[in-house]
Parts: structure tokens; sequence; C-alpha cells
């Protein structure tokens, strides 16, 4: 991104002021050392989590997929394909593009994102199902040598953020906190980004379910730091999904710039904390294709993952 994006903006004034039918092909893991921690077949699901990073509004490069707003319907039927209870969203870039994605969709969620007096800065946006979570507090810290203040990085870069709630659950009247992010893909700010993360949440003793695109693959020192403080949910998943909608090769789950092949090229992750209650009941990649977007909406996809306690 050469130019002054409108959203990093929108950072500076905040830092002044403060379809079709769906075919489902499971892949087994190979074993490797301990066994993996997941519910039974049988076990019900107590909460479904997604992260998704959409493509922000002008990084389609040539225009290829169609307009934000037509991209957007589709994110919005991806969103209601899956009915998940917690969302991790990045790349949405204003308040007006939140609400036109709230209005779209099936469900109500409360959105939880970066906002003052004069701006806004909603990457990432977390969205938590309103019928069931309470907003017990909110907050959230900038990632960079002066954390928790804004700042661009410890390389000049995009300001990023964590965003987190602390929600009751009105199902089963226990309390959480869910975070999101977006992590830079430069190393020398997404290291150590995962290394505030791992500062802030590791030893909470309240659950932690933290979701993002982190830019981290699994080969990378920042995922080594957060997947030994916290439980990657596809380590802890038996097997893995994709969500399609006709033929698909395995690769359709990669974003191909971080690597070639799936899961290798895994940067969107899931993570709990180590005492959290609950056990991973399936992981998943949605890759389905749009005919309006000529096909994936998004340089990521969609992953779901679900929860049984």
């Amino acid at each position: 991104m050469k130019r002054l994006a409108p959203g990093l903006i929108a950072a500076l004034l905040l830092a002044g002021v403060s379809a079709s039918y769906a075919r489902e092909t499971h892949r087994k893991k190979p074993h490797r050392g301990k066994p993996a921690v997941a519910a039974p077949a049988e076990a019900p699901i107590d909460m479904r989590v997604m992260t998704f990073n959409l493509m922000c509004d002008f990084c389609d490069k040539g225009g290829t997929k169609g307009t934000f707003d037509e991209r957007l319907a589709l994110v919005a039927d991806t969103i209601n394909r899956h009915d998940p209870d917690l969302i991790s969203l990045q790349e949405l870039r204003t308040r007006g593009q939140v609400e036109s994605l709230l209005a779209r969709l099936k469900e109500k969620y409360t959105p939880i994102f970066a906002g003052g007096f004069l701006a806004s800065y909603p990457d990432p946006t977390l969205f938590v199902r309103a019928s069931r979570f309470t907003v017990e507090t909110k907050d959230g810290f900038w990632l960079g040598p002066s954390s928790p203040w804004f700042g661009f990085g410890w390389k000049t870069s995009f300001p990023r953020r964590v965003e987190y709630a602390e929600l009751l659950d009105g199902k089963s009247g226990g309390h959480f906190v869910f975070a999101g992010t977006h992590f830079d893909n430069n190393p020398r700010n997404r290291d150590p980004s995962a290394e505030l993360v791992v500062k802030k949440f590791a030893a909470s003793g309240t659950p932690v379910i933290f979701a993002g695109d982190t830019n981290l693959r699994p080969d990378r020192p920042g995922y080594a730091a957060l997947s030994s403080a916290f439980r990657d949910a596809f380590v802890e998943a038996k097997t893995y999904s994709y969500v399609a909608n006709g033929s698909m090769i395995p690769t359709d789950g990669c974003n191909l710039e971080k690597a070639s092949t799936f899961p290798e090229c895994r940067v969107d992750h899931v993570f709990l904390s180590r005492s959290a209650p609950w056990r991973v009941r399936r992981w998943a990649v949605d890759t389905f294709r749009y005919p309006q977007s000529n096909g994936f909406i998004s340089d990521h996809r969609a992953v779901i993952v679900e929860l049984s306690r």
C-alpha cells in the first residue's frame, strides 16, 4: 500500500483524542507427538468462533473482485452461512463499513472496535452475538514499543491494534475474554506483537479466546511464542475440513502470498488460553467461490472453529 490510506488518517485522529450448497471435505491430520485434545464427536457445540480478513476496500488491485459493497454482501453471506457466536474481522476501515455489514446479517451482533470523538479505527473489529453475550468491559491497545499507547510499530508501518472485551455468557453464566487482532506483516512488527499478546493474556485468570490475522505461519518465531502460551485450535482438532461449493484443491485454503501449501500457509488463527474450559470440536476453512467476485471474495479465507465443553 503505497498511498496514505483513509484508515491511517482515522488512526491519527484517534491518537489525538485518546449460498449455494456447502460441501465439506475432511482431512485427517498426521499424528505428531502428543495426542490431540478434541471433544468426542457426540459432544454438542457450545460456541462457534470465526476469524476473517475480508480484504480492505482499496486492496483489490485491478478491481477484479467487484466493488467493496458487492464483496461486503458476500462477506455477510459467509457469516450467515456459518452463524458464528463470535467473530474477529480484519480490514474494515470505517464505522460506516461496520454498520453496513451488520445490517446485512441475520443475527444481531454487538460490534467492538476502537472509536473516538473524531474518528474510528475498526481494524480489528469484534462481533459478539447480542442475544447471548453481555459486554462487561472492553478495551484495546496499540502494538508497538510505546504500547498500549498509539504508535506506528517497531518498524514504521500502519498502526496495529488488539481489541478485546470481557463477556458474560448468558448460556453458561461464565465470564471470558474475547480478543482479536491484525498483526503487521513485517517480522520486526509481527513477532514482538505476539510477545505483547502473550504478556497481556497468557497469565489471565479468566479464559481467553484470541482470534485474528497474525501474518504468522506456523514456522515463524511469533507463532512459536503464541502456541507456547496458548492452545492452537488447529493443533487440537483431529481433522480439519474445507467448506466448499464446488470443485477445489488443497491450496484453496491459502493466501498464496504466505505459502504454497495448506496447512503450512496458515496465518489466520484461533487460540485458547491453557485453562480455557472448551475443547475443539471442529476446525474448518471456508473456500466458497462466488461468481460475483470471480472466485474468492478475499485474499484470506474465513476460519471457523467449533468448541464444546
